[in-house]
């Protein structure tokens, strides 16, 4: 993958995300130069008030002819310092809180882009990073960039437009003295955009290991339970403080880059005062500068000082925020390989007939799937069963393409899955998986899920269906009751049977059912079973099962091995062959039970 450069990642930052706000930045470049137009004035003043102290009433008169100053400028000098300093604060007030809510607008616009991208992108890109890699990308990467923003912003337009007005009113006051100046500040700009480069580097470490430690804690925290149960809690607690200490360090050599800069400028600086001060001197003495002149010029050069110096760590800044954005962007760039013809039609169901006609698949580089081949009748279900992946939850995600086989056909009805619009071949399909994952909302809302429109009658007759409706209403709330993050307030039986409801109130033609009991208890397998036995009942199925008991009475069991279809038939037929098959049933003491 090609590297983007900086002005690259800046054009693309400005385009896509900075201009669509050209009011903002109107009023912003506005107050921007009230801002340093004002700052402009004060050397002006203060050389004026050191002229009159020195009783050169004269000397300043065509110069400060602007001013307008009344016969007593000491009482009007004053007023005047004040009002301008009004000015000033008030511009410089409205100015960065436009800098920082514009800021804080783009980056929140890349928020949701970013999120939305994810949402929607293939479940191969979703899954192919921890979850914490990506929020971490959300939101530490995003708050490097808007930094780099408010910097820009302040120090390219601001600061810059605040060094012009100065050097200008130094070169009004000594073009002599500003040459000086302008012939030593230069000499910076070498080292500082050499560590501007190593902060980049330095920058983009830091937020690969943010992405490392994120994901590391939420890792820890899903798995708390089992870190209790195997008494692990000193290993886990090892294992984030070395990643914190690492991300300590990586933190330091970041801010050792940043604090290399002001000594920099400091001394520079020194020297710049140095020559000002000791050139001024004989410049006075030569009567080619009044007192006034000199203190007008310092005071320009110390109000130069701090733009000066924020334009010296802007580099390191605008590098870290370019080392965020490139991967922000490398992220919202990463393209869908499951797409559609810009005129493909929708999938009309007419019996929920399905076929797969030689598929292969892989995941990546590893073979999952080789040829399979089978048909599913309409209204019939079909059991997949066999080893841990033999390749039975992969026929499952290729159904909604959620992934593309690598080779062959899936065919619904005679129309080609990959050739009708994705929104269509989903909305005919129900699923529910072994994790019943439900959102952090009340249990009437999960349940819509499967049809947001729906009214409150259908959801409780949905619910009643699933077995669900009398524990739902033995909730404080009931229907109202909010179910946790993931569904942590329920238990494995209540959630799963939620889902099916969620299920029943699509009510698509095809099922698909991807171990649904396998993490039950008994007795809650028992209620599911008869919700799924219920739910099954005129669609098409195809259910993944790990219990061989939940699939007697499927019309076809296709047993895998390998990634391919090993054994094919009715469960008294598999027996009898006393394959594969009568293996995995002995294992579970099902052939006894006959």
């Amino acid at each position: 993958m090609i590297k983007p450069s900086d002005r690259q990642i800046l054009n693309r930052l400005w385009a896509d995300w900075v201009l669509v706000y050209r009011g903002r930045l109107g009023l912003i470049f506005l107050l921007m130069v009230v801002v340093a137009l004002a700052g402009g004035l004060y050397p002006a003043l203060i050389s004026h008030v050191f002229d009159l102290l020195a009783g050169k009433t004269d000397s300043g008169a065509a110069r400060f002819a602007f001013l307008s100053l009344p016969d007593d400028p000491f009482m009007a000098i004053p007023a005047l310092i004040i009002l301008v300093a009004s000015i000033k604060a008030g511009a410089m007030y409205f100015q960065v809180l436009s800098v920082n809510s514009l800021a804080l607008r783009i980056t929140t616009d890349i928020q949701k882009a970013m999120s939305a991208h994810l949402i929607t992108s293939d479940l191969a890109i979703v899954t192919a990073e921890p979850a914490g890699a990506f929020i971490s990308r959300i939101m530490n990467d995003l708050n490097l960039v808007r930094e780099a923003l408010v910097r820009l912003a302040n120090n390219l337009v601001r600061d810059i437009l605040t060094i012009i007005v100065m050097v200008g009113v130094m070169v009004w006051f000594s073009w002599l003295l500003s040459l000086l100046v302008l012939a030593i500040y230069p000499l910076a700009m070498r080292p500082i955009v050499r560590i501007g480069r190593k902060q980049r580097a330095a920058s983009g470490a830091l937020q690969e290991h943010l992405e490392e430690v994120t994901s590391l804690l939420a890792e820890t925290l899903q798995g708390i339970r089992m870190v209790k149960a195997y008494q692990r809690e000193g290993a886990e607690k090892t294992r984030a403080g070395h990643a914190f200490d690492v991300l300590y360090e990586k933190l330091v050599a970041l801010l050792a880059g940043r604090a290399r800069i002001d000594p920099i400028l400091e001394v520079l600086g020194g020297f710049a005062i140095a020559g000002v001060i000791g050139v001024a001197a004989w410049q006075v003495q030569i009567g080619a500068m009044q007192v006034g002149d000199v203190v007008g010029f310092i005071t320009a050069l110390l109000m130069l000082v701090q733009p000066v110096r924020a334009i010296g760590t802007l580099n390191a800044v605008t590098q870290e925020g370019m080392a965020a954005a490139a991967r922000i962007f490398q992220l919202l760039d990463k393209q869908n390989s499951i797409t559609q013809k810009p005129d493909a039609p929708e999938l009309i169901i007419r019996n929920g007939q399905i076929k797969f006609k030689d598929v292969s698949f892989s995941y990546g580089d590893v073979p999952v799937l080789e040829k399979v081949s089978f048909e599913v009748g309409a209204g019939e279900t079909i059991a997949l069963v066999g080893p841990s992946g033999s390749g039975k939850s992969s026929i499952i995600n290729l159904l909604p393409r959620f992934y593309d086989v690598a080779s062959g056909q899936i065919m619904i009805d005679g129309q080609s899955i990959s050739e009708v619009t994705t929104q269509s071949l989903r909305q005919q399909m129900a699923l529910v998986s072994q994790e019943a994952i439900l959102f952090d909302d009340t249990v009437a809302a999960n349940i819509r899920f499967g049809q947001p429109d729906a009214d409150e009658g259908k959801v409780k007759a949905a619910a009643k269906a699933a077995a669900a409706d009398d524990f739902i209403q033995q909730l404080e709330g009931g229907y109202q009751a909010r179910v946790g993050a993931t569904g942590n307030l329920l238990s494995g039986g209540q959630r799963q049977r939620i889902s099916i409801a969620r299920a029943m109130l699509k009510d698509a033609p095809i099922l698909l059912l991807d171990e649904a009991t396998s993490a039950l208890d008994a007795q809650s397998e028992k209620q599911v079973q008869k919700a799924l036995e219920r739910l099954s009942e005129g669609r098409t199925s195809l259910i993944v099962a790990h219990r061989l008991a939940t699939i007697r009475n499927a019309d076809m069991i296709l047993v895998l091995e390998a990634g391919k279809i090993v054994e094919r038939g009715r469960h008294e037929e598999l027996l009898a062959k006393k394959g594969l098959y009568a293996e995995l049933c002995a294992l579970q003491s099902l052939s006894n039970e006959e």
